[in-house]
């Protein structure tokens, strides 16, 4: 089968979309099929090419423009070029409007749907390219909900693809500290720090490893010696997960987290907000949901993972067994399986 993976604006961003759609194409090449990735234009260099290891055809049809005109260049410019590629299945991440007789599969990862909630017009323009697919997928029962408000109807649920490879996971005696990944705005870095000092207030030595590009900042906002500040590449970042005693995410919008498969595949428990689906976090499972970000309630919980070694365990355990569900392969085959039916 020829496969076109799109991404609507730019497919050269380091995130978690980018990731799904270079995963994804390579699980579909894995299971035989020809993929093909497909954007609208490049801001950079295309790095994630070689980031991800990507093996693939790569094509971009234009420029940077508002992201009206992308819409229309979708329909014009971009119909082209599918066309001319004479795909079986469109696979679309940023739903368009592209005028082709192969089937279409629209994902919904959540990014955009809270803006649409404000708007009547862009709400009803997105039920109405939606409903030009053959199949919507939403990566998470989450995102389900937030697309159900807008009148959009989910087909399936699938969540994302996973490689999980590469990751190990020590004994609990070889881990160090508390990891923090991630700098933007919605990942609350100084809950993290305020959490940790107040372990620590309560006789807990634990260091707190901050990942992210900004990471110096906040080591220089703080100023305690105890944040360590991290800019690391994915295989350093992978030693660090083995070596956390958990994970804490407080994040304010996840819609699904690749950070937090991550750490469940190294056997590091999660303490992260009621943001992260589900379906990714499981409370008392593979770490614990908090409802809200104060500070205190992640100490607490942090506490309790570091206090109780049988529970430690419990969870490290769990969270290795609860990425084998978001193997990259069977998720590839879900949705062929959806264009067979």
């Amino acid at each position: 089968m020829r496969i076109i993976i799109t991404r609507r604006e730019h497919l050269d961003a380091l995130d978690g979309v980018s990731r799904f759609v270079f995963t994804l194409g390579e699980g579909m090449r894995k299971l035989g099929n020809e993929v093909f990735f497909l954007t609208h234009h490049v801001e950079r260099d295309f790095s994630p090419l070689e980031r991800w290891g990507a093996d693939a055809k790569y094509n971009a049809f234009s420029v940077p423009k508002p992201i009206k005109k992308v819409v229309i260049d979708w329909f014009f410019e971009g119909s082209k070029v599918v066309n001319e590629l004479s795909p079986d299945l469109v696979i679309m991440n940023g739903v368009a409007w592209i005028r082709s007789k192969a089937k279409k599969i629209a994902v919904i990862h959540g990014n955009g749907l809270d803006e649409a909630k404000k708007s009547k017009v862009n709400a009803l323009a997105l039920r109405f390219l939606y409903s030009r697919q053959d199949y919507v997928v939403c990566i998470s029962q989450k995102v389900k909900r937030m697309a159900s408000e807008l009148g959009i109807k989910c087909h399936e649920v699938i969540p994302i693809p996973f490689k999980n490879e590469g990751f190990k996971s020590y004994p609990r005696d070889k881990r160090e500290f508390i990891l923090h990944v991630g700098t933007r705005g919605e990942k609350n870095v100084p809950v993290s720090v305020e959490a940790v000092r107040l372990l620590r207030e309560r006789g807990f030595n634990m260091n707190l490893v901050i990942v992210g590009p900004a990471a110096h900042y906040w080591k220089e906002k703080f100023k305690y010696d105890w944040i360590i500040p991290k800019v690391v590449d994915n295989e350093e970042l992978k030693e660090l997960y083995a070596r956390a005693i958990a994970l804490i995410l407080p994040s304010t919008f996840d819609t699904f987290s690749y950070t937090t498969l991550e750490a469940s595949a190294s056997g590091t428990p999660v303490v992260g907000s009621n943001c992260i689906p589900e379906e990714a976090l499981v409370d008392g499972y593979n770490g614990f949901r908090i409802n809200g970000i104060n500070p205190n309630d992640y100490a607490e919980k942090l506490e309790m993972i570091l206090s109780n070694y049988e529970l430690w365990e419990k969870m490290s355990d769990n969270g290795k067994k609860l990425v084998e569900k978001y193997d990259y392969i069977s998720i590839s085959k879900k949705y062929l399986d959806l264009v067979s039916d």
